[in-house]
């Protein structure tokens, strides 16, 4: 049965850094309350297991680069794995949904990944950001078009995409036109001014308008930084003293409209929770529907290549039907008798002409 009302939660949380074990019990223990207040949904930060590696974003020497790298490899899931196990049970256990940012392994790259394990313990879904943001190239492989999906759940049809995700346009309208009525957005955060705009207020304005954009239900998490966060990569890169403190980050759920209908909570650790009525999908589309009546489509057309990219791909000859191989030892019989000048023997054209026939047949020509 599909639920059109109920409680979600967004989540602003720091991690327990490049420790997956504390951080799942962290996971965990973030769920439970959260189910407690009665939320059916909650979604937390980007790559939140084990935490998002700013110490690419630093002036790190190369040497120092692969330690950590090779620390957050070893920390890094796989999917499945024993620790989406631990969350399924979870999941099941408090009768939750979740969606959470992970660090994913699969054989010798990682990917910027989102799981989704519903109420049911199920690994419902899995999906990897298409295009790892700057510096992140450097850690992270990239998603593909079947990364781009809407999973019909019990508690509607749910999309997602990760931070800078949400600067794809065309990756928002796929999700829009795949029937997405409730969004998932993971981000990372901090207070970190490595760069001239303000994290928060980027988030804050993505999410609101991908909500009146899709009129859609959006659910916003990023993580925090913790006091031993900072105390690390002030140690690891001293000239971010003065650029980096404590804090930062954004969480809440808008609604179709635009507006905020839980949070936002900022610069500290917290659970916003808000009410979903996916009744009022169908009151912000009675102005716009960016995929029905405000659309264009005689105009403008989207294209999506869904297609899996597996790293090998190969053609095999195909296998020789009997009813080719005979027709082959009757062609090589009368190449034969050609060839030295005598005349084919009738009853060798005769079968030639029955096993051609055959041969067409059988191979559906």
């Amino acid at each position: 049965m599909n639920v059109k009302r109920f409680k979600a939660a967004a989540v602003l949380a720091s991690p327990m850094l490049f420790d997956k074990e504390k951080t799942l019990a962290k996971v965990i223990g973030i769920a439970e309350e959260a189910a407690g207040e009665g939320a059916r949904l909650i979604v937390f930060p980007e790559t939140f297991i084990p935490s998002y590696p700013w110490w690419i974003w630093m002036a790190v020497n190369n040497p120092k680069r692969l330690e950590l790298y090779r620390n957050l490899h070893e920390e890094s899931i796989p999917v499945p794995g024993p620790e989406i196990d631990l969350l399924s049970r979870t999941a099941e256990r408090l009768r939750l949904f979740m969606v959470i940012g992970i660090n994913e392994r699969d054989g010798g790259t990682l990917y910027n990944s989102q799981v989704f394990i519903d109420e049911r313990g199920r690994l419902v879904g899995k999906r990897r950001k298409l295009m790892p943001t700057g510096e992140e190239k450097t850690v992270w492989g990239w998603g593909h078009g079947n990364d781009l999906k809407v999973l019909d759940t019990e508690l509607g049809r749910i999309g997602a995409l990760i931070c800078y995700e949400h600067s794809m346009p065309l990756s928002r309208f796929a999700l829009y036109a795949m029937g997405e009525q409730i969004h998932a957005a993971n981000w990372p955060g901090a207070a970190f001014k490595s760069q001239p705009r303000d994290r928060s207020r980027i988030i804050d304005a993505a999410m609101r308008h991908t909500a009146f954009e899709g009129q859609v239900f959006v659910i916003f998490s990023s993580s925090c930084m913790s006091r031993e966060e900072v105390d690390f990569y002030l140690e690891l890169d001293p000239g971010n003293e003065g650029l980096l403190s404590p804090g930062g980050g954004i969480a809440g759920i808008v609604s179709p409209l635009g507006d905020y209908i839980a949070g936002p909570v900022e610069h500290q650790e917290g659970i916003v929770l808000g009410e979903i009525d996916l009744d009022l999908i169908r009151d912000a589309k009675h102005m716009v529907d960016t995929v029905g009546h405000y659309a264009r489509n005689d105009i403008f057309s989207l294209f999506v290549d869904r297609r899996p990219r597996e790293p090998l791909q190969t053609l095999e000859p195909a296998p020789e039907s009997a009813p080719g191989r005979e027709l082959l030892r009757t062609w090589e019989r009368l190449k034969e008798t050609a060839l030295s000048g005598r005349a084919p023997d009738p009853m060798d054209m005769d079968r030639f002409e029955r096993q051609l026939k055959k041969t067409f047949r059988h191979e559906g020509v």
